[in-house]
């Protein structure tokens, strides 16, 4: 007996015909019935504009309920997704730097 959704106008879901589970189209990374679909959380329609609805992320206003550091779950995930690759820039630029003053310094400056 599997525990997952059975794909729409079928007896079995994904998993159980061979495939892999589809996740939510929306990136958040959870599992939905079929391919192209959102999740039950995205899905949800926005929070009527009021104190405590998200204002959005990357300029694009979202009006959900907040879940947490001032954000709904969707635009955390970006937010946290935009800090990590800022965060991995930033250690590209740290490593480049420290090999070029590396490199300068094991070469010794002619007289």
């Amino acid at each position: 007996m599997c525990s997952l959704l059975a794909l729409p106008g079928m007896d079995l879901c994904a998993v159980c015909l061979g495939g892999e589970q589809p996740v939510c189209a929306n990136g958040c990374g959870r599992g939905v019935v079929a391919d192209g679909k959102l999740c039950l959380v995205c899905d949800e329609p926005p929070a009527t504009v009021d104190i405590g609805d998200c204002p959005g992320h990357r300029g694009k206003k979202c009006g959900r309920a907040v879940q947490t550091a001032g954000l709904c779950g969707r635009c955390k995930i970006e937010a946290e997704r935009d800090r990590a690759d800022a965060d991995a820039e930033w250690e590209r630029a740290r490593d480049a730097a420290i090999a070029a003053a590396e490199a300068a310094q094991a070469t010794p400056a002619p007289f």
